[in-house]
């Protein structure tokens, strides 16, 4: 299989000169990203785009950024999409079947694509991470999951569940967690806090007592903006917030017990494997990781907790390259 370079740049070569080409799509709760390769592992375009989570944004929306993405890294390669060998799209909201069915069918309708692989979001993140190798990756970013394959190639999952029933540690929970903080404060229910400042800055608004008006508006961008508290929140801990710490320490334990979860039910406690972090929520640095770290290491000694090998759009090209291969070898 070609070896992909770890950070991907658009290569200057003569690309009439290839002959297949393939497509990795990265499609999540805040933007998509594709990316062509050739048959020697090149990096050709790179296109980028709005949010693909379609739960979030609508079908509509969703691939319409799908198809700007892949419309732009095509022109960037200087090939058209019916020139791909094989699309991998990885992306949110799609691990239900019928989610499944129904963004298949719209992919197909949407992109002159003769052969497209469907997976999720999760599963791109995992072959990017360890390089299609048995290992882990937790993801925390808009949402949070975390999923495995062990050396007999069984998966595993624990989280994914969405913001109303899961997605515990990611960028929507600590931004939901420092507004109820905010609120707390404000109700006098909770101690007094940095972080109302920097919140109320955030939405440029002037007391607690107009948040309810913004994040309530049911706009998608407010939603993003929740997540994009994280941010905020490590911000105030660095400054010396009690409360932001706090939250930063219940994501890392929620993040924790999802990737051991999934450890134990892989099996994998005595093995040594790489365990990757992915996501927003780890550009914290060590704030949410070192917890992390030290949870898995108790209960896994020989892994090995580090950022991804690769980006997840690069592990939907190996996806792809892989899904290619094996059909070659079934036809043969």
């Amino acid at each position: 299989m070609p070896i992909l370079t770890e950070e991907p740049g658009i290569a200057e070569i003569n690309v009439g000169t290839s002959r297949e080409y393939w497509l990795g799509v990265d499609g999540g709760g805040t933007n998509t990203r594709a990316v062509i390769a050739d048959e020697a592992g090149r990096t050709l375009g790179q296109g980028h785009a709005e949010a693909a989570n379609y739960h979030r944004v609508g079908l509509e929306a969703a691939v319409n950024s799908i198809t700007r993405a892949v419309n732009e890294a095509c022109l960037k390669a200087g090939i058209r999409p019916e020139q791909i060998t094989t699309a991998c799209f990885g992306l949110a909201g799609v691990s239900h079947p019928e989610h499944h069915r129904t963004m298949l069918t719209a992919l197909k309708a949407a992109l002159p694509l003769s052969d497209i692989l469907l997976e999720t979001d999760a599963r791109i993140a995992l072959a990017g991470a360890t390089d299609l190798r048995p290992g882990v990756v937790i993801i925390a970013g808009t949402g949070s999951i975390a999923c495995g394959l062990n050396a007999h190639d069984e998966f595993a999952r624990a989280g994914g569940w969405g913001p109303v029933m899961g997605d515990e540690g990611s960028g929507t929970d600590i931004g939901k967690r420092a507004l109820e903080a905010v609120m707390e404060a404000f109700d006098g229910r909770g101690r007094r806090t940095r972080l109302t400042e920097k919140v109320l800055h955030h939405f440029k608004v002037g007391t607690p007592a107009e948040l309810p008006g913004v994040i309530y508006s049911s706009s998608i961008q407010v939603m993003r903006e929740v997540a994009q508290l994280s941010r905020i929140v490590v911000e105030a801990a660095e400054e010396g917030s009690v409360t932001a710490r706090a939250i930063l320490d219940s994501a890392a334990n929620e993040l924790a017990r999802a990737t051991v979860a999934v450890i134990e039910q892989l099996r994998m406690q005595s093995d040594n494997f790489r365990v990757a972090c992915v996501g927003g929520v780890f550009e914290s640095g060590e704030w949410v990781t070192a917890p992390l770290r030290k949870a898995v290491l108790e209960v896994a000694p020989l892994a090995v907790v580090t950022p991804p090998l690769y980006p997840p759009v690069i592990g939907a090209v190996k996806m792809a390259l892989t899904a290619h291969a094996r059909q070659e070898q079934l036809v043969g």
